[in-house]
C-alpha cells in the first residue's frame, strides 16, 4: 500500500465530517480548473493534474500513478477560489519507483512552482515554506486563501510501522498570471 492509501485510511472518519464542514466542490471541471503542474527546480515538467474525488468519506487516488498530481477535492478549485488548492502526489511508490513530488522537500523559499488551466493560462507561485504535520492533521491543509497553492506528500518513512509518519506540505504564493 502507497503512502497516499495509508493517508487516506488514517483520515477517512475525519474527512466525514470535514465533507460537512467544508465546502463541497462541484465535481465538473471549469476551464479554470488546475490542468498541468510544473516545478523547474525538481525537474517536473507539466505533470497532469486528476481530481482526487471523496469516495465513501475518503480521498480516491485510485487514479494517481508515478506521473499524476492530484487535485484534493474540498480544497479549492482553482486559483483565487475561497480556498488554497492542494496538490498531492506521490513522493515514492511500490518497487523504489519515484513519485512527481520526489525531492520535494528540498525545495527552498523563491522557487518557482507554475501551474497551467485549463483555459491556458499560467499562473506562477513563489514557495514561501514548508512544514511538516502530522499525517492525521488534515485539517491544516485548508487555507481560506485562494492566493495560496499548496503541495502535499508523504514524509518521514517509519520503518518499525512500515508506513510514513507525517506530511510534508510546501506553500506558495500567486506571484502573477499570464495569459496565453
Amino acid at each position: 500500500m502507497n503512502c497516499f492509501a495509508r493517508q487516506v485510511t488514517v483520515i477517512s472518519a475525519w474527512l466525514l465530517a470535514v465533507t460537512f464542514a467544508f465546502p463541497v466542490q462541484a465535481s465538473t471541471l471549469s476551464p479554470d480548473t488546475p490542468h498541468v503542474l510544473s516545478i523547474p527546480t525538481l525537474g517536473v515538467r507539466e505533470a497532469p493534474i486528476v481530481l482526487i474525488p471523496i469516495v465513501n468519506g475518503a480521498w480516491d487516488e485510485s487514479r494517481l500513478g508515478a506521473r499524476e498530481v492530484g487535485l484534493l477535492q474540498t480544497t479549492g478549485r482553482a486559483p483565487l477560489d475561497t480556498y488554497a488548492p492542494v496538490l498531492a502526489a506521490h513522493v515514492t511508490l511500490e518497487g523504489g519507483l519515484r513519485g512527481v513530488f520526489y525531492g520535494l522537500g528540498t525545495l527552498r523559499r523563491g522557487d518557482r512552482i507554475e501551474l497551467r488551466t485549463k483555459d491556458g493560462r499560467l499562473w506562477q507561485y513563489r514557495v514561501v515554506g514548508q512544514r511538516l504535520l502530522h499525517a492525521r492533521d488534515v485539517k491544516r491543509i485548508y487555507q481560506p486563501d485562494g492566493k495560496r497553492l499548496l503541495l502535499l506528500t508523504c514524509a518521514l518513512w517509519n520503518e518499525r510501522l512500515g508506513r510514513y509518519t507525517h506530511r510534508l506540505l510546501v506553500e506558495a504564493v500567486l506571484e502573477q498570471t499570464l495569459q496565453r
